[in-house]
């Protein structure tokens, strides 16, 4: 390990690439998916999985403490996504994963808060992945707060309207305050019927966000066996040979999601080229 590397990982803090938060996202997505998060956390045993393979990738001392407090970081990160995507004069683009703004909207935006200058016109990445490992906990989680609020100020305000009404009227006037207060009532569930409707309605789009964050990521799997078959199946070259070419392309998934999109032929200059790469010997 350099010493660099070694600095960057002594006292209270870890430094975190952004190469090694991809990495985190991608691992606890797959974890999400096999169901290695049952509630709201993840599994203790992710936090160690990860923190192992990006020491072992990147040669650092990463320890499950460090995944854990960067898994904070990346929700808190989540929260503004969310906040700035549902913001009067904020616009989407789903193809690209990027919050769009005017020229105006955005120096208004910075000015107020430079740290959201990395959100605004530019592709966020690991969106997808960002929406499986913590986007689903968020919706829920805003949506009960939501709730709870508006249970909560029916109830003071109920409350109000009787401490108000009590005593107030003569006995002749009973009719007409029973009359108002019911009326009140039902204004207050009307309102509070139009504020669960409106959390649910936000609560079911970011769930189906979720949603098809997960098929997207799940398409975008590459399939080792897959892969392995095709790779073998090529004619013209010996098994070691191939399962070195293998061995190689998992290593790199963009190059074995390239590979498999490619015809026969295709596959075969690939694996020519590997050998004349990996393999060559100067003539004698």
């Amino acid at each position: 390990m350099s010493s660099m590397q070694n600095e960057k990982c002594k006292g209270k803090h870890f430094t975190w690439s952004k190469s090694m938060s991809h990495m985190l996202l991608e691992i606890l997505a797959e974890e999400a998916l096999k169901e290695s998060k049952p509630s709201s956390t993840f599994k203790a045993e992710c936090f160690v999985k990860v923190a192992t393979k990006i020491s072992q990738k990147f040669s650092v001392q990463c320890e499950p403490k460090h995944v854990d407090n960067h898994l904070k970081t990346v929700k808190k990160e989540w929260g503004i996504i969310t906040k700035l995507k549902n913001k009067s004069g904020f616009g989407w683009d789903d193809c690209l994963k990027m919050i769009t703004v005017s020229k105006d909207v955005y120096d208004e935006e910075v000015k107020a808060h430079p740290n959201h200058d990395k959100f605004l016109n530019k592709k966020l990445d690991m969106y997808e992945a960002m929406t499986i490992v913590v986007g689903k906990d968020m919706a829920t989680r805003n949506y009960a707060k939501s709730y709870a609020d508006v249970n909560l100020e029916e109830n003071s305000e109920e409350q109000s309207i009787r401490i108000e009404n009590e005593g107030e009227y003569e006995e002749s006037y009973k009719g007409k305050e029973t009359s108002s207060s019911s009326t009140q009532k039902r204004q207050h569930r009307k309102r509070n019927r139009m504020y669960e409707d409106d959390g649910l309605e936000k609560l079911s789009k970011q769930i189906g966000d979720v949603a098809f964050a997960i098929q997207s990521f799940s398409k975008n799997q590459l399939d080792v066996n897959a892969l392995y078959t095709e790779v073998m199946k090529i004619e013209g070259f010996d098994e070691i040979i191939l399962g070195d070419a293998f061995d190689h392309l998992v290593q790199n998934k963009m190059l074995a999601k390239a590979f498999m999109a490619k015809n026969t032929n295709l596959r075969k200059i690939w694996v020519q080229n590997f050998v004349n790469h990996h393999y060559y010997r100067p003539a004698s």
